[in-house]
């Protein structure tokens, strides 16, 4: 319904209906989300098992695929690095490929933390 759990309450008060307390709510929608949806956080396998999925080239031009990937487990990582766990992959399209080998300038994003 994509309404937030202030505007819930104010509706089941509105309605005259039992108004539960908001960290109630807020617990009940949680549990929701993941029971529809899964959870909302993967572990670095799943991750690695989705990007080794989706890392072959698709025929559809708009169609996103890995195009390269990297995990490091803490295990594997230099003990001179802050020993976490780091993973980084790079997501585009066939056209945006083109795109670039054809452009003098592109923008890139990125998150860092």
């Amino acid at each position: 319904m994509k309404i937030n759990p202030k505007r819930i309450l104010e509706i089941l008060e509105e309605k005259g209906l039992h108004v539960p307390k908001k960290q109630q709510l807020s617990s009940y929608l949680i549990s929701l989300r993941k029971k529809y949806y899964d959870a909302s956080t993967i572990s670095l396998d799943e991750l690695d098992a989705w990007c080794q999925r989706n890392s072959l080239i698709p025929d559809d031009d708009d169609k996103p695929w890995v195009l390269k990937y990297q995990i490091e487990y803490e295990d594997e990582i230099n003990k001179d690095d802050d020993n976490k766990n780091k993973f980084r992959f790079f997501v585009t399209t066939r056209r945006l490929l083109f795109n670039a080998s054809i452009s003098y300038k592109i923008h890139v994003d990125a998150t860092y933390k």
